[in-house]
């Protein structure tokens, strides 16, 4: 259950987000033009047929807008503190509903002659089909010519906090560069708006990790005593007995741990 409760990003309610999704939009309906999957096709060669293919994608994208950015704003409690339990639920029910709109809206142009319940579930796995297809290319020819601009997904997220002795705090995941165990206390180094800083807690690493590592956290663990934001460190020294990693700006080093090696010099040589 903690495992649904991680912290999950929304899209930003900017122009960049909704020129983003235009373009995939626009993209899904050029991709079914030119490709024609699933046999969607012009057949009787009249004009307005492929102006009816084409709205396609920019029903996708018009209804993606609406359940993305018009709902929440309608509706913002429920999506407060988002997470991945949340989307869990939210993303498949976007699916339906944009899967939904298309059904009826072909029916409506054939005159409601396909109104079955096999021809949704084919117009569900078109939907799947086309539209992961066209959003995974999209998404990836941005991320690389942006490709220095990216950030772990979960790097910005902040949270919430528990220790046995102190009051829950929020912990802004961007500031912490690492976390070192030191008996009954932990000592978290930050770097605030570029200055260090470090909170002493009571509590054990377990307990930390536990609250603040996850699939997409760029947190780590890399020794029984240390957990690393991997966005601030670097590979000072290697050889096939040990392994050196230090901070980028600073000069702390911490060791890793023969069975974390190979995982933290792999993740240390992926650049973004």
């Amino acid at each position: 259950m903690n495992f649904l409760r991680t912290p999950f990003p929304r899209p930003k309610k900017n122009r960049k987000s909704v020129l983003l999704l235009l373009l995939i939009g626009l993209a899904c309906s050029l991709f079914i033009l030119i490709f024609k999957p699933f046999k969607i096709e012009n057949q009787t060669g009249e004009w307005y047929i492929y102006l009816i293919i084409f709205s396609f994608g920019i029903i996708f994208s018009g209804v993606i807008f609406f359940m993305e950015f018009v709902i929440p704003a309608i509706f913002p409690k429920a999506f407060k503190s988002w997470n991945l339990g949340k989307a869990l639920l939210w993303y498949p029910l976007i699916l339906v509903v944009v899967s939904a709109t298309i059904f009826f809206y072909k029916v409506f142009l054939a005159d409601f002659q396909s109104f079955t319940i096999k021809e949704y579930f084919l117009i569900l796995g078109r939907v799947l089909g086309i539209g992961i297809t066209v959003t995974f290319f999209i998404l990836g020819a941005v991320s690389f010519f942006n490709r220095k601009k990216l950030n772990l997904l979960s790097s910005q997220e902040s949270y919430l906090i528990k220790t046995s002795s102190f009051k829950p705090f929020r912990l802004n995941i961007s500031e912490v560069m690492y976390i070192v165990s030191d008996d009954n206390y932990v000592d978290v180094h930050l770097e605030v708006k570029g200055v260090r800083e470090k909170k002493v807690l009571r509590s054990s690493l377990k307990n930390i990790e536990s609250q603040i590592v996850n699939p997409i956290s760029p947190i780590y663990r890399c020794h029984r005593k240390y957990l690393i934001n991997t966005q601030y460190f670097k590979v000072k020294e290697i050889n096939s007995r040990s392994m050196i990693i230090s901070l980028r700006k600073y000069h702390d080093e911490i060791p890793v741990s023969k069975k974390y090696a190979e995982h933290i010099n792999t993740i240390l040589h992926v650049h973004p």
